[in-house]
Formats: structure tokens, sequence, C-alpha cells
């Protein structure tokens, strides 16, 4: 019986070792600055804020009321290249950023990567801009993001345009997710992660997201995944993942719309055929938010700004017209 139990610990004492024992595979790692002309929305700038480094992209006029556009999960300014200047056209300064653990941004396993503290982070580029108030559009994981910043700021937001988004979406507080505190643990997940990772299943990954399956080029796929070229990147995938039992709003979304005395004018906006986040959700929020103008564009998906640039500038500029 010793024996077995000294065996046994041997083994554990391995599984243990094994995680620091093996190199993480090695990728071509850049600076942000290397990459903007591929992997962020055009006119973007590596910028500091609270001591961390970001991207914002912008066009258009900063005398003009601001529109702020915020990503969704694996998103970045590069997302919206296709669309800032045409929105700059209808009268608006347009502003897009990456959040921390996203895109250009800085990364690490020591981030707040909670959707509360996203929101926080835009109200302080906002404060770095000195933008007092603006025009919010969050995409999927950034509809929850924006509504986070309507609930702690109500008085800096002129509009809320949720896009196909997921709002009120928590996850993690599992075991698995608890398990990634032990650095061995964390460590193997690292190694995982980027084993498994390649620019060909990140594209299944991105096209599975599309209606429109020809949007999904290869320059599109390497903007996305420039991500990846960054230090620590797999470190924040895994912080984003511990973070996300917080994301949850701390009151309905209803709620935080009717804003007292002056409600917050609001677009939902969603793709027909959104296998990411269903079109029902789309109509459950609209449910809940009956004074809200709602539009749904046929044939596309969950992220119709590159599925259709044109039709998704028209829904956002019909509803942006009477905002400025």
């Amino acid at each position: 019986m010793t024996r077995v139990v000294k065996r046994l610990l041997q083994v554990l004492l391995v599984v243990a070792l094994l995680p620091f024992l093996i190199d993480l595979p090695a990728g071509a790692e850049a600076r942000p600055e290397e990459l903007l002309a591929t992997g962020a929305a055009p006119n973007a700038t590596v910028v500091t804020v609270e001591g961390r480094r970001t991207v914002v992209a912008t066009a258009g006029r900063s005398s003009d009321p601001v529109l702020i556009l915020v990503h969704g999960f694996g998103g970045s300014t590069f997302g919206w290249r296709h669309v800032m200047e045409p929105l700059a056209a209808s009268g608006f300064y347009v502003v897009a950023l990456d959040l921390p653990g996203f895109g250009l941004a800085e990364k690490g396993w020591g981030g707040a990567y909670d959707h509360a503290s996203h929101a926080k982070f835009v109200l302080a580029v906002m404060d770095q801009m000195q933008i007092n108030e603006a025009v919010l559009a969050g995409h999927s994981m950034g509809g929850n993001v924006v509504a986070w910043i309507a609930a702690l700021a109500p008085e800096r937001v002129r509009g809320l345009a949720l896009i196909d988004a997921a709002i009120g979406a928590s996850f993690g507080d599992s075991p698995a997710t608890s398990a990634l505190q032990a650095s061995p643990l964390r460590r193997a997940a690292r190694i995982l992660i980027r084993s498994a990772f390649t620019e060909a299943t990140f594209g299944e990954l991105l096209g599975s997201a599309f209606a429109v399956k020809s949007a999904a080029t290869p320059e599109m796929i390497r903007g996305y995944a420039a991500a990846s070229r960054l230090p620590e990147w797999d470190a924040a995938l895994l912080g984003v993942l511990r973070d996300g039992s917080r994301n949850a709003l701390t009151q309905p979304i209803a709620e935080i719309v009717s804003r007292a005395g002056a409600p917050i004018p609001t677009l939902i906006l969603w793709g027909a055929d959104d296998g990411w986040v269903p079109l029902s959700a789309g109509e459950s929020l609209r449910d809940a938010l009956p004074a809200a103008r709602y539009v749904v564009l046929p044939g596309l998906g969950h992220v119709p700004f590159e599925e259709d640039p044109e039709a998704f500038t028209q829904a956002m500029q019909e509803w942006l017209a009477a905002l400025k």
C-alpha cells in the first residue's frame, strides 16, 4: 500500500510540474503599433488610459455629436472599419475603441474583464477625450457593456443602440473557471489554447457568426486574429472567462433605459438570421423596451456591419437623425 501511495504521489507531482516543463507554443509576437494597419480601423492610434494601453479610432469632426462604437466578444475597432466614415458623414464624431483584453488593447491575467469594469474603462476614455455625453452603440457583448454605462452614468448617454446584443449575459463561476486560479492549471490551459488556435480554426469560428458566408474573407479573418499576436493574449482570454460570472446587470434593462424624467432613446438592431444571439432574444428585448425603435435586417447574421455595411449604416443613420 505504501508503494502504491508513493507511486500516486509521484504521478501527481509530474502532473503538477508538467505545465512548467513545457514551453508555451511560440508565436510571432508583435507590438500594437505594428498591427494597426491590418488589425484596427483606419485612423487608429495606441493610447494609454488610466495606465492601460488600448487602441482608439476616430472618424469625422470632433465638434459634432459623438457616437461611440463598442465591439463584442473577440471584436475590436477593426470590425467597424467599413461603417465609421459613413456614420461620420451623417453628422457624428465616431469613436471606436478596443476594450481591455480584446483587439490590440493591453492583455494579461491580471486585468479586470467583467462588463462593469469595461463600462468604467469606456467612461475613462470619454473623460480623457473630453467627451461629456455620447450615443453608445454596442454589439453582442458590447451591448451589455453599454447598458452598464447607462446604469452607471445615465447623464452621459445620449442614446443606446443595441446591436444583436447579449444583454445580461453571464458565464463562468464554475469549478473549471475557479480552477484557473491555480497557476499550473492556468498554464496548462494556455498551452491548450495556443496549441489549438490557428487562423483556420479561428476563421471557422468567425464564419459561424455570419449568415452571409462570403463576407468572412481571409483579410477579415487576419484582421480579427491580429489580437493573438500580442503577448499574453491567451491569459487575457482566460481572464475574461474568470470574470464572466460578474457580467449580469444589477437592474432590468427597462429600468436602466427609463432614466428618471428623460428615457434614453434606444435602437434594437438585429440580423434576422443571427445564429449566435437569435432573433428571439431581440424580440424579448423589444418586448421589454416597447418605446425602442426595433429594426430587423433580413438575411443577415450576428455581425450585420460586416455582412452588409450599407444596410447596417442606413438603419443606424435613420435612427441617429433624431439624435443630432
